[in-house]
């Protein structure tokens, strides 16, 4: 597993390895998110 805390270089920081697809969905939203979330169509 490649996501820990520290592999940065700081001990608090915290790296996640993530598709580019999931790096939109989290620029979109604001923080990690599950990308099936804005693909999925809205609900009214």
């Amino acid at each position: 597993n490649r996501n820990f805390k520290g592999r940065q270089g700081s001990p608090t920081g915290r790296t996640l390895l993530m598709s580019p697809t999931m790096v939109a969905a989290a620029a979109i939203n604001g923080c990690v998110t599950d990308v099936r979330e804005l693909l999925s169509p809205a609900t009214v």
